[in-house]
C-alpha cells in the first residue's frame, strides 16, 4: 500500500492516474474527518521494488515542474497476505463508468445498478482493466459510438487485445456486437476473463492466450487499450487483421503520444476518425482505407 500526501488539491489527479499507469489495484482518497489525507493505492507484493522507484522518480519529476508539489510526501506499507482481499475491497466499488454502462464488483450485492444501464459485474483478480482507469472508460465510449455506426452488428467481428478482465469485450456483447475474440497473452488474465464472462452471461465471447501474430481472419473493429510500447509493435497486425473500411480504436496513450503512434498509423493507411480526452489520456478511433 502507497499514500502520497499532497496539499495541491490539482495533483491528486494526475497522481492517481499515475497509480493505475504502473499497475494499481485500487485508488481512493483518503480522508480524516472531512480533510484529505493524500491519494493511496494498493499494488501487487511482488511488484514493490518497482513500484517504489517509479514513484520516486515521478515524484521528484513533479517537484522540478510544479513548486506547489515540493511538500508531496509518500510513505509505503505492507498488507499481510491474509487482509488482502478485504483491503482490495475498499478500493474498487460500483460506479457509472459512462452514460450507458454500470460498473459493480462481484462481492457487491448490495449497489442497485439503474435500470436505465448496463450491467458490468467484475473480479478483477490480478489482471489489468478494472474499468476505473481513464483509458478503459474513453475505450467503452468509442465502443458505443462504433455501435451506432453499423445497421446490424451481430454479424460483426471485434477483436479485443489485451482484454484483461474482459470489462471492454463484455461491454461490446451487451451493445448488440455478434461476435467477439477476447485475447491476452497473460493466462491469469485469461483465467480472470473467462470467469467474469460467466458471472455476466457473456455467451458469445470467446476467450483465448493465442497470440496476435497467429490470427489469419479478419475483424470489422479491433479494441486495443494498451501502452504505447505494443500500440507500436502491433500496427502492422492491426493493418493486417482489420478488414478495408474497418475501425481501430486504440487507447492507453498520453496526449503526447498519440503523434508517435500516428507516425506510424498513418503510413499503414488508418485515417484518424473520433477523439475523447480525459486528463492526460486519449483515446481514438481510426478508420482503415479501402483499397483504391
Amino acid at each position: 500500500q502507497i499514500q502520497v500526501v499532497s496539499a495541491d488539491e490539482s495533483l491528486k489527479e494526475a497522481i492517481s492516474s499515475f497509480f493505475f499507469d504502473i499497475g494499481a489495484e485500487g485508488v481512493s482518497e483518503t480522508v480524516d474527518r472531512g480533510i484529505s489525507q493524500g491519494i493511496c493505492a494498493c499494488f501487487p507484493r511482488n511488484k514493490e521494488a518497482e513500484v517504489q522507484t517509479k514513484i520516486n522518480d515521478y515524484l521528484n519529476g513533479l517537484k522540478e515542474g510544479f513548486p506547489s508539489a515540493v511538500s508531496l510526501a509518500w510513505n509505503y506499507s505492507a498488507v499481510p497476505q491474509d487482509n488482502w482481499a478485504e483491503k482490495y475491497k475498499e478500493f474498487y466499488r460500483a460506479q457509472k463508468l459512462t452514460e450507458r454502462f454500470f460498473l459493480r464488483p462481484k462481492w457487491d450485492s448490495e449497489t442497485t445498478i439503474p435500470t436505465d444501464m448496463f450491467p458490468i459485474i467484475l473480479d478483477p483478480g490480478q489482471a489489468f482493466g478494472t474499468g476505473l482507469h481513464p483509458s478503459t472508460k474513453l475505450s467503452m465510449k468509442l465502443i458505443e459510438d462504433a455501435a451506432g455506426l453499423y445497421p446490424n452488428l451481430q454479424k460483426l467481428k471485434l477483436l479485443d487485445v489485451g482484454t484483461g478482465t474482459g470489462i471492454l469485450a463484455i461491454a461490446a456483447e451487451h451493445l448488440g456486437y455478434g461476435n467477439v475474440t477476447a485475447i491476452d497473452n497473460d493466462q491469469d488474465a485469461v483465467r480472470v476473463a473467462m470467469e467474469n464472462m460467466v458471472v455476466n452471461g457473456a455467451t458469445r465471447i470467446e476467450v483465448t492466450g493465442k497470440p496476435i501474430s497467429e490470427f489469419n481472419q479478419s475483424f470489422d473493429l479491433i479494441v486495443s487499450n494498451i501502452l504505447l510500447e505494443t500500440h507500436l509493435m502491433l500496427a502492422k497486425d492491426y493493418r493486417r487483421l482489420l478488414i478495408p473500411g474497418g475501425l481501430l480504436i486504440l487507447a492507453g496513450l498520453l496526449g503526447g503520444q498519440t503523434k508517435q503512434i500516428e507516425s506510424v498509423l498513418l503510413p499503414l493507411g488508418f485515417v484518424p476518425q473520433q477523439k475523447y480526452l480525459y486528463q492526460e489520456w486519449t483515446a481514438t478511433s481510426y478508420c482503415l482505407r479501402s483499397k483504391s
